[in-house]
């Protein structure tokens, strides 16, 4: 996900004023759940906008600063054959998994296995530099903050994608830097990412899934992976589908395929495709997500010194000049009236997730998809920010 320009925030906090205006004030429980008429009415609005957009199916969660989780759950995981959209139901979120990402880097960091200003050629085990600017050297808070300079316009895409490849080979790649001096500006890569994953498995010696199970994942109590294979049942993986003009949705992520593929051998060099966006979670997983983001305490993940330092702009620290956002965080700052939420899209194979919370009103809205009409607009796909406004809209008046 991009950094919102100002005409760009400008542009959503005016659709997002139009959507809360048509959303009536909703009741509440005593616990800050939603009554079932509120429930009715905000299901019924996400659906015209899902059907807008050609849906497949969908998950929205909203998570009030009571402590209330409320889940909306609309359309298809798959196709064929039909299996409808539960709470059970566990999505491919892509790049949402880099924001996660950082909750694992830092708790890394927090145990003094990692370093975010360390050059990173010191976990890797070869000098990384770029060659616009070979005498700087390039760190882990660089990466997470898509200001290390990497691109995915060079080999990444291509040679990137082929069996075999490694992370050295790409990173020594003239092709795969932009004309830029690290640290100086932010240009969003998805192998900058994938490095950063590639450093946290070196660093703990384990698979990048294990490190995850064991520092996010299991503290939180979530079912939750980065590799299909260890959802189970397996039947409640959602399919990813291509929604385009008039046609059939197409499938693109074969869920079931890639949960009966066999074991790989663990290979740091090769795992850099990984973390930037594999992660699978179900509603509940999301909700818990969602706290942890806007929690004050950390929840057994994080301190909060480092919670606070993940959610906060990184412009001036250590060898940062402008990147305009946290670590693997993006700000939406007073789009939605009353909230200034952190957090970030992900779209792949037809799919569209959002992760936004509020640490200041300690609620957030999430969204998983198994297919959706993908219509730009920066730095959000319309359905995505238009089901954020809903759900912030609908968190109004909460307590």
């Amino acid at each position: 996900m991009k950094n919102p320009t100002r005409d760009e925030l400008s542009v959503l906090r005016r659709r997002a004023q139009y959507i809360a205006r048509n959303l009536p004030p909703l009741s509440r429980r005593a616990g800050g759940a939603l009554t079932e008429e509120s429930r009715r009415i905000v299901q019924a609005q996400a659906s015209a906008i899902l059907r807008q957009n050609r849906a497949v199916g969908a998950s929205l969660v909203l998570c009030g600063p009571g402590g209330a989780d409320d889940v909306f759950c609309f359309g298809h995981a798959r196709l064929k054959p039909r299996m409808p959209v539960t709470e059970s139901t566990c999505f491919r979120v892509a790049s949402v998994s880099k924001l996660v990402m950082s909750f694992a880097a830092l708790s890394l960091a927090e145990s003094g296995l990692l370093e975010l200003d360390r050059d990173i050629s010191a976990y890797l085990g070869y000098t990384v530099r770029s060659p616009r600017a070979p005498d700087a050297p390039v760190t882990l808070r660089m990466l997470l903050t898509h200001t290390a300079g990497l691109t995915d316009s060079g080999p990444y895409g291509t040679r990137g994608m082929e069996s075999g490849c490694t992370l050295r080979e790409l990173l020594t790649a003239p092709e795969s830097w932009a004309d830029r001096v690290p640290g100086a500006s932010f240009a969003y890569s998805n192998l900058g990412a994938g490095a950063a994953g590639v450093i946290i498995e070196r660093t703990a010696g384990q698979p990048f899934d294990d490190i995850l199970q064991a520092r996010v994942f299991a503290p939180l109590g979530i079912r939750a992976s980065y590799d299909p294979r260890r959802i189970l049942p397996a039947d409640d993986l959602a399919d990813g589908y291509s929604v385009r003009g008039p046609f059939p949705p197409r499938l693109r992520y074969d869920a079931a395929r890639l949960a009966a593929r066999p074991p790989e051998p663990f290979d740091p060099e090769r795992d850099y495709l990984i973390a930037a966006g594999r992660m699978i979670t179900d509603s509940a997983g999301m909700a818990r997500l969602i706290r942890l983001l806007a929690s004050r305490d950390g929840l057994g993940v994080l301190s909060p010194g480092s919670l606070h330092l993940m959610r906060r702009c990184q412009d001036g620290e250590p060898g940062i000049a402008h990147a305009g956002r946290g670590l693997n965080a993006a700000f939406l700052a007073d789009v939605f009236p009353g909230f200034s939420p952190v957090g970030h899209q992900g779209v792949a194979y037809g799919m569209c997730a959002e992760l936004f919370a509020d640490p200041a009103a300690g609620c957030g809205v999430g969204l998983m998809t198994s297919g959706v009409r993908l219509v730009r607009r920066p730095p959000l796909m319309r359905a995505g920010f238009d089901l954020l406004a809903l759900g912030f809209a609908a968190l109004r008046g909460s307590d």
